[in-house]
């Protein structure tokens, strides 16, 4: 497990006080002592930018707190490449960047309260951790389900509801709440570890996906460029370039048949989805392909005039493919490793 991925875990605990923050059109009339005026507080403290009110009913360090243990657990469940030692390693490293990390996420969520938006210059940080574990993209349903734990009058539950689309269902949250001098406050998130982790997992599914679909389209034209280059010999084998006949049946093979198969590699992996962790293999795989039908483009004219720079751009190309093509096998590797 790289750095990147300890940042998710930090990046999630962000979004515990967010879910909360953001409890959402959540209307009920009862008592200003009782856990649901606390809930409906929260939503209405963030909505007036009151960030003193806020903490008084959300004890933010509790959550940040727990949450970022939490969510390591969660992360390091979704990933079955870790082993035990492994894991043991990225713990303790986690745990030295704890108090740090919680410092900065905490002032974080100050802006979140503040302005309502996380998207500015000092909290980038922060932008980029929630969109790695998806919490930016949580959509809030309801709150249900506000009890009061019938073994201990000052702590309470609620169930919130969320969506999220790569997810496409909805997903429960269960949020906790302590009652400490008549104050109802949310304290801990205890299920959120489970969300972000079937969050990571999805993600996962989606990347193999596209790895296992872009394989099968790159396994089947490459046997077509083989069978292109076995014509290519056999043309020149009994023939040569100051040929007419010659060029014209390579100039046909690079048209006809090199040109067109690039095309149409091209277009099937155009039409693939690509999820965002798949996007650099995906954009090199296709700048690769504008490459060798530039190349077949050129070597098919240069049968024509016959001119030095028209194979020299031919060879150019061909050659900046078969580099990036090296470029693009390390890269799948990686992500099928990881």
């Amino acid at each position: 497990m790289d750095k990147n991925k300890i940042k998710i875990i930090a990046g999630a605990a962000v979004g515990v006080a967010i879910l909360v923050a953001g409890g959402g059109y959540y209307h009920f009339h009862t008592s200003t002592h009782s856990p649901e005026y606390a809930l409906k507080t929260v939503e209405k403290t963030v909505s007036e930018h009151d960030k003193t009110n806020f903490y008084k009913v959300v004890d933010v360090d509790n959550l940040l707190n727990d949450s970022y243990d939490g969510l390591f657990e969660g992360l390091m469940e979704s990933d079955d490449s870790i082993t035990d030692e492994t894991r043991d390693a990225v713990k303790n490293f986690t745990q030295m960047l704890k108090a740090p990390l919680i410092l900065s996420l905490k002032n974080a969520i100050d802006s979140y309260v503040e302005t309502g938006n996380f998207q500015n210059a000092d909290n980038s940080g922060a932008n980029e951790l929630l969109e790695r574990t998806g919490i930016d993209k949580i959509e809030f349903r309801s709150v249900d389900n506000v009890t009061v734990n019938p073994e201990n009058e000052n702590e309470a539950f609620a169930d919130v509801k969320i969506f999220h689309p790569e997810l496409g269902q909805e997903f429960i949250v269960q949020v906790v709440m302590k009652k400490n001098n008549d104050q109802w406050q949310v304290v801990l998130v205890q299920n959120l570890q489970d969300f972000i982790s079937q969050i990571h997992k999805m993600r996962r599914a989606k990347i193999d996906e596209y790895l296992t679909k872009s394989s099968e389209i790159n396994f089947r034209h490459d046997n077509a460029v083989r069978e292109a280059e076995q014509k290519y010999g056999s043309i020149l084998s009994i023939g040569s370039l100051g040929q007419s006949n010659t060029r014209s049946e390579l100039k046909t093979l690079m048209l006809d048949v090199l040109k067109k198969d690039w095309e149409t590699r091209k277009q099937e992996l155009f039409s693939l989805s690509v999820p965002k962790g798949a996007e650099t293999l995906h954009n090199l795989r296709l700048k690769i392909c504008d490459l060798e039908i530039g190349y077949a483009e050129d070597y098919a004219k240069w049968m024509e005039d016959k001119k030095a720079s028209t194979i020299k751009a031919a060879e150019e190309k061909h050659h900046q493919a078969q580099t990036l093509m090296v470029e693009a096998a390390a890269i799948a590797r990686r992500m099928t490793n990881n």
